[in-house]
């Protein structure tokens, strides 16, 4: 393929001024930053570098680029990174050049088809190489074309108002698409104006991808239509991505409402709230949960959501649902995600020396500490988390460990009536999966408390207790003045 000399023409054009005005109204960068272009070297990208080059010198911008080269057309590709390290030259702006070999390319998730494996290769070095320049924005080349074809790629799928809400002009505050209100029409009409060639991808031809099919037959047939289809679906984009906003602030003010988080990433949303609210809103929850749980980009499917409502959400108590990354559960009146590599609460004993003495507890991080201080010490802890034994009818030999099948204790409260610890958690409505997680106090006598729960009639303080022993439950977070 051959390229004309590129001479760069000083010619003021309509385009920068709208496209400056566009950046100040959706504040998608300022004066004086540093940004890092993406440069393919098709027309787009092309167009997006030259325009900031002519914006560069008013807004005092810093320009940066970068071309990823796959090498997967061979000396076109080859072609390609020429092509745009002369366009760079010229304009005066300095340029990073990656080579990519997606077939090793590492920390790719699996089941991508190559196209898409391309995209997350070249987000992955833009991140990169804007963190060792210190850009503060990426700025890529999406326009107006891009938009209705994405749009309408998502509505094939079926997708929902996240999907139909399109490209985003600013994502995750890194990410900038300043043509985006901009046909592929004006991107031509402007290089020609300034008198810039461009390299044209022989791939993007090709029938093999869904993009390529919407762009040659679908818009094509749709203009016969509608010859403005790129400017309706544009504006359908932007009053659905409004909507999308929207809903994404609710469920995030219901989520920061009623969501409580524990060990590891799990959290636990209230069912009885959850079912409250629209349907639409409880999809938004269950994806959002589910997503800061496994840490992943994006939330379960559609159909994922739908599922984890009719099943465990609607379903009964126990009702679990494995999703990819997570596991979502019924628990009671409890919603419960919970990672699906979280660490099991640990199953050992913890042998706890003498007091003074603090021990953690693994499976929720909470300290556990033992003192020894005479009967009737007015500054000895009280409340839910925290216990106190008689010393004399106690083996001083203390231990940590979860509940076992079997295991039984004589509730504080109950005449000393004896009851297996099993019951006393379904009596209290504790959900199955957290049981595990609860620490009990052990000594050779017996089970001495369920920490944080009820103490063991057995070993309770009496008016002819001369020494008490005394455990307090301690948050994770909380320093404990580093005794024992």
């Amino acid at each position: 393929m051959t390229t004309q000399p590129l001479q760069i023409k000083t010619v003021r054009h309509a385009l920068e001024r709208s496209v400056a005005a566009s950046v100040r109204a959706r504040r998608l960068f300022a004066p004086g930053d540093h940004l890092l272009v993406a440069i393919s070297g098709g027309a787009d990208s092309v167009a997006l570098l030259a325009l900031l080059a002519s914006l560069a010198p008013v807004w005092r911008l810093r320009l940066s680029a970068l071309h990823a080269n796959y090498g997967l057309r061979g000396e076109e590709s080859e072609e390609d990174e020429r092509f745009v390290s002369r366009l760079c030259a010229d304009l005066g702006v300095p340029l990073v050049c990656e080579r990519i070999d997606l077939h090793q390319a590492g920390g790719l998730p699996k089941g991508l088809s190559l196209q898409a494996r391309a995209r997350e290769a070249r987000y992955a070095a833009l991140r990169r190489a804007a963190a060792a320049l210190g850009a503060d924005k990426i700025a890529l080349g999406h326009t107006a074309d891009d938009q209705a074809e994405t749009l309408l790629m998502w509505m094939l799928r079926g997708s929902g108002a996240a999907g139909l809400a399109g490209i985003r002009p600013l994502r995750e505050d890194l990410y900038v698409r300043p043509l985006l209100g901009v046909g592929r029409a004006g991107v031509l009409a402007y290089l020609k104006a300034k008198g810039l060639a461009f390299r044209t991808d022989s791939s993007n031809a090709k029938p093999l991808y869904l993009r390529n099919r919407v762009r040659r037959d679908l818009v094509p047939l749709l203009k016969e239509f509608n010859p403005a289809v790129v400017d309706a679906l544009t504006r359908q984009a932007s009053i659905l991505r409004d909507e999308d906003l929207c809903l994404e602030q609710w469920t995030a003010e219901w989520i920061g409402r009623h969501a409580r988080r524990g060990a590891g990433r799990a959290m636990t949303v209230p069912r009885t709230e959850l079912l409250a609210v629209p349907v639409a809103l409880q999809r938004r929850v269950v994806r959002e949960v589910v997503k800061q749980v496994t840490g992943s980009g994006h939330g379960p499917t559609f159909g994922a959501a739908e599922s984890v409502l009719e099943k465990v959400v609607r379903g009964r108590s126990g009702s679990s649902l494995a999703l990819r990354g997570a596991r979502v559960t019924r628990e009671y009146d409890a919603i419960v995600c919970s990672g699906l590599g979280a660490p099991a609460p640990a199953g050992r004993t913890i042998e706890i020396g003498p007091t003074p003495s603090t021990v953690v507890w693994p499976a929720t991080g909470q300290r556990l500490r033992l003192r020894m201080m005479p009967a009737g010490t007015t500054d000895a802890p009280h409340g839910r988390d925290a216990a106190q034994f008689d010393a004399e009818r106690l083996t001083h030999r203390f231990a940590l460990r979860a509940w076992k099948p079997g295991d039984v204790f004589h509730p504080q409260g109950m005449g000393g009536r004896r009851k297996k610890v099993q019951d006393y958690f379904c009596d209290i409505k504790l959900p199955r999966g957290r049981r595990t997680a609860v620490p009990l106090l052990v000594a050779p006598e017996g089970i001495l408390w369920v920490a944080g729960y009820r103490t063991d009639h057995r070993f309770r303080v009496t008016p002819s207790t001369k020494r008490i022993v005394v455990a307090e439950l301690l948050p994770a977070d909380m320093m404990t003045g580093g005794e024992g």
